[in-house]
């Protein structure tokens, strides 16, 4: 057995451990296990990630103790234990300390997560274009993957043989509520590594949030912010207040690129203002601009890669995703 598989063992007690505890005592053993995550962390995003945790859990009175004790009494315990690990060791430790050597050595712009929107149009590029990305981008250690699926799940079992194939990768995956059929809950139950983006563009999308619920998999909710009427649901601070009674995770506002930059940074400073003021039981996050700065803490490059329907590829530095020259068959080729 090699070092790294030792570590992800131990990691994956401590984690069992302590979600154990938090079922008790939120309060406490979140801090304990706050505290021991940030001692024992050695890159600069997770200790950067780490230590704003903790200034957050300094607060005792804080809403993110009930979300994070409705997260481990509502979820399946191994998808926390290997959602948590594969997000927060491969992801933002083991695998961007490789990522970073990589980009120091050679100085490619990588991303440390992908996007891909699979509008069903009739020009999408085939499934077999995706595993070919994330084979090579496995082989860069990364380990971030987003699918925008939305009102399409015709590729479902393309998922989730994608997802089973990669089982030490993230998988999220944004999804329109009425796609989200029993039989494809059923499956998901018993894919550890995936994570539900719900829009919540539906009516009576709540009802898809209680069934996900119900069924202790792991969602958050999103919204992809296309006009000023939209973001002004936002900014209101009207939509977090909707999701508060679904208790998704994280609440993930998206950009669209038809999205004025103006609004965009509004958008991206209230969520993060939201986030440190602890407002709801939910950790609110600007999706491009969050993942983007990740980027940075991992590779001191600012980029974000969105390969779309068509095999172009787009690409974030800051608030909104703008084409590029580039093509999918140019990601992660050395």
């Amino acid at each position: 057995m090699d070092q790294e598989s030792i570590t992800r063992g131990l990691i994956s007690g401590i984690v069992d451990h302590y979600i154990r505890e938090i079922t008790q005592d939120p309060n406490r053993s979140v801090r304990k296990l706050l505290d021991m995550a940030e001692r024992t962390s050695d890159g600069p995003t997770q200790k950067i990630c780490y230590q704003m945790m903790q200034q957050m859990a300094a607060n005792q009175s804080s809403p993110y103790y009930e979300m994070i004790h409705h997260l481990v009494t509502h979820t399946d315990p191994r998808t926390i234990r290997q959602f948590g690990i594969n997000l927060g060791h491969n992801a933002w430790t083991f695998g961007s300390g490789n990522i970073r050597r990589i980009v120091n050595q050679s100085n490619p712009c990588l991303s440390w997560a992908v996007f891909f929107d699979r509008a069903a149009v009739p020009e999408r590029i085939p499934f077999s274009a995706v595993k070919d990305i994330v084979k090579r981008g496995r082989k860069l250690d990364i380990y971030a993957w987003l699918i925008l699926a939305s009102d399409s799940l015709d590729e479902w079992n393309e998922y989730t043989e994608l997802f089973r194939d990669n089982p030490d990768s993230v998988f999220g995956l944004y999804v329109l509520p009425g796609v989200l059929k029993e039989e494809i809950l059923e499956e998901a139950a018993d894919i550890p590594n995936l994570m539900f983006f719900l829009s919540t563009d539906e009516p009576d999308w709540q009802i898809k949030a209680d069934e996900l619920s119900d069924k202790k998999l792991l969602y958050s909710a999103a919204r992809i912010v296309s006009n000023d009427a939209q973001a002004e649901e936002i900014l209101s601070g009207s939509w977090l207040e909707e999701l508060v009674p679904c208790h998704p995770l994280m609440a993930f506002s998206i950009a669209a690129d038809t999205l004025s930059e103006e609004t965009a940074r509004a958008i991206k400073n209230y969520m993060w203002n939201t986030r440190l003021d602890q407002l709801y039981p939910i950790l609110p996050a600007d999706l491009i601009s969050d993942f983007v700065v990740i980027n940075h803490l991992i590779t001191n490059h600012n980029i974000l890669y969105r390969v779309n329907a068509d095999g172009s590829v787009s690409a974030a530095r800051e608030l909104l995703f703008e084409s590029s020259s580039l093509k999918y068959t140019d990601l992660f080729v050395s």
